[in-house]
Formats: structure tokens, C-alpha cells, sequence
């Protein structure tokens, strides 16, 4: 049995089959966690939401939300204020509300993506999509407060959106993972942080983190991006 942690995907359904496959991940005994960012930019968003959201069913796919997630229902929700940001092509939300309006399991896809977590606490690890918020006047950052930060002027998670120099390692000594911010391949960020986000949507490559040993596996592939 071995657990792993997914980087950034962005509608990469093929690289992430290629990843898969390079290391036998065996759904039967082996366990996959997303970091967020499943969606967008990618053409195979919807193929890559139908197959996590199958192996979510079977239980061995546990989610997280990221800031495009987060954006994307804050657009189904108020398209006139968000459609400028989330439509951007930059952003690449367009290409998920397309293929979500041609899926006939738009409705039951949606509804699940709505329900992904901010942060996922484990026994030695912490899953987050950006970055723990920080306690006030300290240099650690606190899983509990990742529902309590919010932007004043946009309601969004700052865990969800945070950048360096704003990333923090835990109060309680776990070790954080998280996405969002891209670099050339997986790697400890400093002590207590791990950055998996390669950039498959530009870069082609994509990562896992294998929990048990503590390393990383990225395959090259060819991005499809709207």
C-alpha cells in the first residue's frame, strides 16, 4: 500500500494516466490526495473530474480545494461579478465551464467539487492548497485558521491564494504540502514545507509525493490547454 499526494493537475487527464501508471499506483490498495487545482486551463478537465470523482466513490481519491475551485463556484454563484477574473484566459475557467455544459454529470460534479475541504489534516502531514494562515504575530501558520482567514473584499481563503514570502510551517511540527506555487520539480521549501506544483498545464510536468518514503515522481508529457 502507498499514499500519494497529487500536484496541481489543470485538465491534464492523460499526463496524469502517464504518472499513475509510473508508479503502479494500484487503486485496490494504494491512496491518491489531490492539493487542489484539479480544474481549468487543461481541455480534459471534465475526464480527469470523472475519473477522480469515480475513484472518490471507491475510496481511494480524497481532494482538496484549490483557488481555482474556489473561483468557479464563487462564478456559478455570481457570474456578473466574477465572469471578468474566473473567464479570464489567463485564468482558463472558460474551458471548464464549456466542457461542464456538454457533461451530463455536470450537476452531480459540481455538487462534489463543492464539497472538497480547505485543508486536510493527517497523522504527520497537512494538505493545503497555498499556505497555512499565520498566527498573528508568530512565524508558524495553523491549520484551524485556514476557515477563518478570508478576504475582506472577495469572501475567497487566503490558504487558497497565498504566495511567498506568505507560507508558513505548522505550529504542531507536521509537515505541509501544498500547491499553487509552481517549481521546477518537487522539493522542501524550507523546513516543514513542501512545494509539488510543476506546472503540468505549462511545463508538462507533472508530480506525486509518496508519503511513505518521502519522495517524489513526476512524469514529462505534452499539456492540452484551451
Amino acid at each position: 500500500m502507498a499514499s500519494y499526494v497529487l500536484g496541481d493537475l489543470h485538465g491534464q487527464a492523460r499526463i496524469l494516466e502517464s504518472l499513475l501508471k509510473s508508479v503502479r499506483f494500484d487503486p485496490k490498495v494504494d491512496i491518491l490526495y489531490s492539493v487542489g487545482d484539479v480544474i481549468d486551463r487543461g481541455t480534459e478537465t471534465v475526464e480527469a473530474l470523472e475519473f477522480l470523482y469515480e475513484g472518490a466513490r471507491s475510496g481511494w481519491f480524497f481532494p482538496l480545494l484549490g483557488n481555482h475551485e474556489e473561483l468557479l463556484i464563487a462564478y456559478l454563484k455570481d457570474p456578473k461579478r466574477h465572469g471578468t477574473g474566473y473567464l479570464d484566459s489567463g485564468f482558463g475557467g472558460g474551458v471548464t465551464v464549456d466542457a461542464l455544459e456538454k457533461s451530463p454529470k455536470s450537476d452531480e460534479l459540481l455538487k462534489w467539487i463543492a464539497s472538497w475541504p480547505l485543508v486536510l489534516p493527517l497523522d504527520s502531514l497537512i494538505l493545503v492548497h497555498g499556505a497555512l494562515p499565520r498566527i498573528r504575530q508568530s512565524i508558524w501558520g495553523d491549520p484551524d485558521l485556514c476557515s477563518k482567514r478570508v478576504e475582506s473584499s472577495t469572501g475567497f481563503h487566503s490558504c487558497l491564494w497565498a504566495r511567498p514570502p506568505e507560507i508558513y510551517p505548522s505550529y504542531d511540527q507536521r509537515t505541509v504540502i501544498s500547491g499553487h506555487n509552481i517549481v521546477p520539480e518537487g522539493q522542501t521549501y524550507r523546513p516543514g514545507i513542501i512545494l509539488i506544483d510543476t506546472g503540468c498545464y505549462r511545463t508538462g510536468r507533472l508530480t506525486l509525493y509518496r508519503m511513505e518514503d518521502r519522495s517524489f515522481h513526476s512524469v514529462q508529457g505534452k499539456p492540452r490547454c484551451g
